[in-house]
């Protein structure tokens, strides 16, 4: 008897894997797309007040407003998770009766709320907590100490208004300019999904005790008493990049690679410029509404919402008087006139260089962005000393990660309500 056999040819095999991964890659880059076509969440406030304690230590209160906008997708809000500048922080306590419970998770807090919210309900919250390793000890300037703070973003979610007090008492000096109430410096923005706000303020190397192993990117490693420490936190991340960001990865490649075969690859990488953007804007001084008086840092009339913008343009910088202050982003005055203002916007540009040719930076190398994805930004309060740590909310989408870390989660710190 004869039995008749099909041979399956490697480049057979080869193309359909290479059919398979394609098909994965569109599938993938299609689940993403729908997720972030329409925002399920958006912040309304985001306020964040910090007291520089004598230690050096920040005591730091967040206060926000989150609204659902789509209970649907992944059902009504019941906790969230809020990234913290580091590890480094402790006595975190709930405020109010909004938060049933807070688990410390390392660098984010997941914040469970004290009720189902379905669409267009708003949930706020309250929390506090002391946070250290915030400062770099002759940063700039020798002799002095500066703390720069980028507060937790939110990848998929819009945050209308973002607001900054920080308590002014022995600061030199800060950036980006702010309103000053009392004594603590305002700052304020509204950041698009993915947005990020980066504040730097400071002082006298002798204004508070800084010590030099206290300073931000130190590795104090944490522990719980069910055995988590850093050192299982870096093994989970492992586990997490080989099974998940590597095959992505693998994907983008291919993908690309199919492209470029097909036509329609670029012949030049990108590197990153920059583009700077000023905007001379004129207000009223009293609304031509209602007649209100304008307010410092409002675009609107409290009163009658009427604009109070009276003109707005693009102005380039030869048509500045004393250029040199408007380098920097940020909203700064101009002239005498308490009502006239320079908005600078500072853009990422591409400079088109050869694929045939490696770039170099020059014999210097820089530090990590604080720019970098969500996956990451816990690397980034060790290079550039920000507070680096992304934010989410907790629905069902967000979990996937708990599959990787069920050890560390049985590992949180759980901090009950205090009313």
């Amino acid at each position: 008897m004869t039995r008749n056999t099909k041979t399956i040819t490697p480049p057979a095999i080869l193309t359909a894997v290479l059919w398979l991964m394609l098909g994965l890659g569109i599938l993938c880059f299609g689940t993403v797309s729908a997720m972030a076509a329409d925002p399920t969440d958006e912040i309304e406030h985001f306020h964040i007040t910090v007291d520089v304690q004598e230690d050096a230590s920040l005591r730091m209160t967040y206060q926000i407003d989150w609204k659902v906008l789509d209970d649907e997708r992944y059902g009504p809000l019941t906790w969230v998770d809020i990234g913290l500048p580091n590890s480094h922080h402790s006595g975190v306590t709930a405020l109010g009766s909004s938060i049933s419970r807070i688990e410390d998770k390392g660098n984010s807090l997941a914040v469970y709320l004290d009720r189902d919210y379905y669409k267009n309900e708003v949930a706020s919250f309250e929390f506090s907590f002391v946070q250290d390793h915030m400062y770099q000890i002759d940063r700039y300037v020798e002799g002095e100490t500066v703390f720069a703070f980028t507060p937790a973003w939110f990848d998929g979610i819009a945050v209308k208004d973002l607001t900054i007090r920080w308590n002014a008492d022995k600061a030199g000096a800060w950036q980006p300019d702010c309103l000053i109430d009392g004594s603590y410096l305002v700052f304020s923005d509204a950041l698009v999904p993915g947005g990020r706000f980066t504040i730097s303020v400071t002082y006298p190397n002798d204004a508070f005790a800084f010590s030099a192993d206290r300073q931000a990117g130190g590795t104090k490693q944490r522990s719980t008493g069910d055995g988590f420490s850093f050192s299982m936190l870096i093994g989970a991340l492992v586990v997490l990049f080989f099974f998940v960001v590597v095959p992505i990865m693998v994907i983008v490649k291919f993908i690309r690679w199919i492209a470029s075969g097909l036509g329609f690859g670029s012949s030049s990488s990108g590197s990153a410029g920059k583009k700077i953007v000023r905007t001379k804007i004129v207000y009223y001084e009293t609304c031509p509404g209602c007649g209100a008086g304008r307010q410092e840092g409002k675009d609107n009339c409290p009163y009658c919402g009427r604009s109070m913008i009276k003109s707005k343009e693009i102005v380039e910088e030869k048509d500045l008087e004393q250029p040199s202050a408007y380098r920097k982003a940020g909203t700064y005055r101009y002239g005498n006139s308490p009502n006239t203002y320079i908005h600078v916007n500072v853009i990422p540009v591409p400079v088109h260089i050869s694929s045939g040719r490696r770039h170099s930076s020059g014999s210097g190398r820089s530090h990590s962005s604080c720019a970098s994805s969500c996956a990451s930004s816990c690397a980034c309060a060790s290079s550039c000393a920000c507070a680096c740590a992304c934010a989410s909310s907790g629905r069902a989408g967000c979990s996937v990660k708990e599959f990787f870390l069920d050890r560390i989660q049985k590992g949180r710190v759980r901090v009950e309500t205090k009313g």
